[in-house]
C-alpha cells in the first residue's frame, strides 16, 4: 500500500475520531466527554500509523490512557508527572518526523497539566485552546486534513465561547 492509500486510510479515520472530538465537546456528562476523548485518541492513535508518526501514536496512547485515569478519578499529581515524563521521554525518542513531532508531544504533556490544574471553566478552555492549535500545527505536517479542519474549527468555537464568558464576566467561576 503506498503512501497516498495510507493518508485516505488515515484520514477517514480521523473524520470519524473528529465526530467524537465535536460529541465530546456537545455533551454535558463528565463521563461521556472523558469517553468520547478516549475513543478520540485511540482513533487518532490508529491514524497516525496510517501517517507513519511515532511520536503521535506514542502520545495519543498515553493520552488515551491519562483519559481514562481522569474518567475514574484517578489522576493525581503524582500520576499527572508520569504521564508528563512518559510523553516526553518516549515521545521524543520514538520522533520521526522531527520539529513537527514535537507540537504533538507538547499539546500532551500542557494537557496533562490542564487536567490536573485548571480549576475553572475559563482556565480549561484557554487550556483547550492551547491544545487544539497544538494538534493543529502537527496535523498539518502530518497531512492529517480531517483533524486539521476539526482543530480548526474547535479553535474557533474555543474562541467564541472564551468571549461569551468574559463578557458576562464569567471567566472566574468554577468548572
Amino acid at each position: 500500500m503506498n503512501s497516498i492509500h495510507l493518508t485516505v486510510i488515515g484520514n477517514i479515520i480521523s473524520f470519524v475520531a473528529a465526530v467524537f472530538l465535536f460529541a465530546g465537546g456537545w455533551t454535558r456528562d463528565r463521563d461521556r466527554t472523558f469517553i468520547f476523548q478516549i475513543i478520540e485518541s485511540l482513533l487518532l492513535c490508529l491514524a497516525n500509523i496510517c501517517f507513519m508518526s511515532y511520536a503521535g501514536i506514542t502520545t495519543l496512547l498515553l493520552a488515551a490512557a491519562r483519559n481514562y485515569l481522569v474518567l475514574k478519578y484517578r489522576y493525581t499529581k503524582k500520576t499527572m508527572w508520569v504521564f508528563i515524563v512518559l510523553t516526553a521521554v518516549a515521545g521524543l525518542a520514538v520522533n520521526n518526523i522531527g520539529i513537527s513531532g514535537l507540537f504533538g508531544i507538547a499539546a500532551t504533556v500542557e494537557l496533562a497539566l490542564v487536567n490536573y490544574h485548571a480549576r475553572t471553566l475559563w482556565g480549561q478552555k484557554a487550556g483547550l485552546l492551547v491544545n487544539t492549535a497544538l494538534w493543529l500545527l502537527y496535523d498539518i505536517r502530518v497531512t492529517d486534513i480531517s483533524s486539521a479542519i476539526a482543530q480548526a474549527i474547535m479553535c474557533v468555537l474555543t474562541v467564541v465561547s472564551m468571549l461569551r464568558l468574559h463578557r458576562i464576566g464569567n471567566h472566574g467561576s468554577a468548572a
